[in-house]
């Protein structure tokens, strides 16, 4: 093959072809070459060079790097002779041939097929067509068994039939069957390596993963922040799919490091419809409630009107690491502004982030406002400080309030065209703005009340605050001390140390909500 064509030598040559080759072998290929051999001995020619496009669709836009050689020297005039097995091995869609045939012709290139038994002649009407019939045959062929496989893998969403693939998160219960899977399939027979691996039932919920998903949905809910949820799953070292299934995952063929969660995997998982139980085909929901959801339909579109809010913080940042930073106020300053972690003197404490003052160790801050909060959480009139959660919206409902917020953001944009186009001055524009801005923040207050969960809803159910606080992620603490108390670390003073301080003196709490006392 890698032999040069000598100039002034009209070369027979033949061209093999095969779109999948699972083996890796590259048997189908052989086998066609094979077959033109024998073509060619009872023609008495000797073909002295292949092209081979091995594992290669014949599709328009799909590069074939062989044939693209093949036809460089047929332009060249190195060929005489085109040897194929079939009319679908040099081509699959008509627009590709009338190209060949205008060049096969302009060179004096003849053509012959093994499987037809003889030439195609390209000097006659009836052999040109010929030859785009063929090609229209196994053009027809292919659309119509991709229709099929089409139909099928339709029917497959509509029945809630998994697909294949890798495994989406939250789904897949081991029924105790395994099935043989070759891992280096492209590898020669004699190297090709098996394992098992367990069939799973992929209309169950992985009950471990499915609580995970309900994990995140609460707490972004209850308004902790993306960055606290991811953090909260690097520290407890929970899995993806791909990680926990042991799969390699492979972009253009190539492996890709899995590097755990991020925010547009979290999103993507709790706002698909598989999570509420839909199926879906090719992007869109085909059939609605034929798996058991994992997450509650409006729970789920309360979560993507939450992610398309404009308001909605999505740089990254940096996720605070302890449970005051940025959230406890300098009382030297006394006027909102914040403390931040950082090291002092080999530990960490809490000073004001603009000037610096107010120094407060942070284990001891830490500790006595967890103690203030969980003598508070104990109180038997806990559920006193829940808020007064909105009527529960149906899915329709939310639906329907989904579309008025699109229809708004639509008259917004054309009340802007008919600026542009001086059809309306500035004060209506102003006014149209306002007025849908209005109404949209109504409707997203509407969809939070009637789907935000409290942060404090399961002290309700404990009989043990202490533990239940520390079972929670800081994401979740730090929510329920904004909503609780104000923390204000007061000023020491110059020669004072903080031990020769109570802690009730240096560290002032006041409740958000009336009568939570420190």
């Amino acid at each position: 093959m890698t032999c040069l064509l000598e100039r002034g030598a009209r070369a027979t040559v033949d061209y093999c072809r095969i779109s999948l080759d699972r083996s890796g072998a590259a048997e189908g290929v052989e086998s066609q070459h094979d077959e033109n051999e024998d073509a060619a001995i009872e023609l008495d020619v000797d073909i002295t060079r292949t092209y081979t496009d091995n594992d290669v669709s014949a599709f328009s836009g799909v590069e074939r790097p062989e044939y693209n050689r093949l036809i460089s020297d047929m332009k060249a005039g190195l060929i005489g002779l085109v040897i194929i097995w079939h009319a679908n091995r040099l081509h699959r869609t008509s627009e590709e041939v009338n190209p060949f045939i205008k060049l096969a012709r302009k060179h004096g290139v003849r053509l012959y097929s093994t499987t037809k038994g003889g030439f195609y002649n390209l000097e006659k009407a009836s052999g040109r067509k010929e030859l785009r019939d063929d090609t229209s045959a196994a053009e027809y062929e292919s659309e119509h068994r991709g229709e099929r496989v089409t139909i099928a893998r339709k029917r497959q969403a509509r029945q809630g039939a998994y697909g294949g693939g890798f495994r989406p998160y939250g789904w897949g219960v081991d029924t105790g069957r395994v099935r043989s899977v070759c891992v280096n399939p492209k590898a020669p027979p004699m190297d090709r390596r098996y394992e098992d691996r367990p069939v799973l039932d992929m209309s169950q919920h992985n009950e471990a993963e499915t609580a995970e998903i309900r994990r995140w949905a609460s707490a972004l809910l209850s308004g902790v922040p993306m960055g606290q949820v991811l953090r909260d799953l690097a520290e407890r070292n929970v899995p993806t799919a791909v990680q926990s299934d042991g799969r390699i995952l492979r972009r253009n063929r190539k492996p890709v490091e899995v590097k755990g969660w991020n925010s547009n995997t979290v999103r993507g998982i709790l706002t698909h419809p598989r999570t509420s139980g839909h199926m879906i085909y090719q992007g869109e929901i085909i059939r609605r409630d034929v798996l058991p959801p994992i997450l509650p339909e409006d729970i789920r579109q309360a979560l993507i009107t939450m992610f398309a809010d404009p308001k909605r913080k999505t740089s990254p940042g940096n996720v605070p690491r302890w449970l005051g930073s940025l959230i406890y106020q300098c009382g030297q300053c006394n006027d909102g502004t914040t403390a931040k972690a950082t090291r002092k003197n080999g530990r960490m404490v809490y000073r004001c982030a603009l000037r610096g003052d107010c120094s407060h160790t942070i284990e001891d801050v830490d500790a006595y406002v967890r103690k203030v909060i969980i003598a508070r959480l104990s109180r038997d009139d806990l559920a006193e400080l829940l808020p007064n959660q909105g009527k529960r919206l149906s899915v329709e409902e939310v639906a329907a309030l989904r579309q008025e917020i699109e229809a708004l953001h639509q008259r917004k944009r054309d009340a802007s065209r008919r600026w542009t186009l001086m059809k309306m001055d500035d004060d209506e524009l102003d006014e149209v703005r306002t007025i849908a801005d209005t109404r949209i923040e109504e409707i997203r207050a509407q969809l939070r009340d009637s789907t935000a969960e409290s942060p404090l809803a399961e002290f309700l159910l404990t009989d043990d605050a202490a533990r239940t606080w520390d079972g929670l992620t800081l994401g979740r603490q730090r929510e329920i001390l904004k909503m609780l108390i104000t923390v204000k670390l007061m000023p020491i003073g110059r020669g004072r140390s903080e031990k020769s301080i109570p802690i009730t003196e240096r560290v002032k709490i006041a409740p958000v909500i009336p009568d939570i006392a420190a």
